[in-house]
């Protein structure tokens, strides 16, 4: 019988880090989109309901942000005063990066890499 020992897999490949600064302070990310994105993305966009569908994408922000920095420092990062407006801001930059890091330099993005960028929901 075959067998895929995908988490030994995942525990050997190398996760590159971004540096990302934010209000001063230097975090180091991960250089993945956490696979959480695409999926509430996917959930979000079959959803009819227009209202609906703009709330997913709002908690999508906060469960990237938290995914990405890790709790204690959005919350960190959120008693410094970032508003909401900056953090889906700042969630969108670094997947922005992100990409940029996976596809290197010169590449264009396909359009799995493109559906890793938050839709905008006219919210503030």
């Amino acid at each position: 019988m075959k067998e895929l020992a995908f988490d030994r897999f995942l525990r050997e490949a190398q996760h590159e880090k971004i540096a990302v600064t934010v209000r001063g302070e230097r975090y180091l990310i991960e250089a993945r989109i956490p696979a959480l994105v695409p999926l509430m993305m996917a959930r979000a966009e079959r959803l009819s309901d227009e209202k609906r569908r703009n709330e997913e994408f709002t908690r999508l922000v906060f469960e990237a942000a938290d995914v990405l920095f890790g709790r204690e420092q959005m919350d960190r990062l959120c008693r410094q005063g970032l508003s909401a407006q900056e953090l889906a801001l700042l969630v969108q930059k670094c997947f922005e990066l992100i990409n940029q890091e996976e596809a290197g330099d010169g590449e264009e993005l396909s359009d799995e890499d493109s559906r890793t960028s938050l839709p905008v929901t006219g919210k503030k």
